[in-house]
């Protein structure tokens, strides 16, 4: 009996340093900065934030065609959709009819339903990385 507490007791001892060990904040160092784990989660928030920011918005093409048939659809465009922005993009060769800015890919799936029911050729497109000048 007295053997296995000489033998549970070192175990023990052991088992308490690792446990302690892991409390010790981890820096990893790069290019001479040493970081810790709250500042490397710190710096990653950031730089998603700043993409997101980068990011464009969805939005929902409604027409594609010659410009006075656009501007028509335009100033016809139904009054349920009146609350969000509307423009008339250039694509060569034809000017296209989009509304909404939705920041969500599931916010413009849902405003797309009830755009198709008016509109059944409707598109979502995809935010495009915009550019810095």
């Amino acid at each position: 009996m007295k053997h296995k507490a000489l033998y549970i007791l070192p175990l023990l001892a052991l088992f308490t340093g690792f446990s302690t060990a892991q409390e010790i904040p981890i820096t990893v160092e790069k290019d001479s900065v040493i970081l810790t784990d709250s500042e490397k989660h710190a710096a990653l928030l950031e730089a998603f934030i700043s993409y997101q920011k980068g990011r464009g918005d969805y939005r929902i093409q409604i027409y594609s065609g010659p410009l006075e048939q656009t501007e028509e659809l335009l100033k016809n465009l139904d009054e349920s959709f009146s609350e969000w922005p509307r423009s008339i993009d250039f694509e060569s060769p034809s000017f296209r009819l989009r509304i909404g800015t939705f920041k969500t890919r599931l916010e413009a799936e849902r405003n797309l339903i009830a755009v198709r029911k008016k509109y059944p050729a409707a598109v979502l497109l995809k935010p495009q990385i915009l550019k810095n000048n």
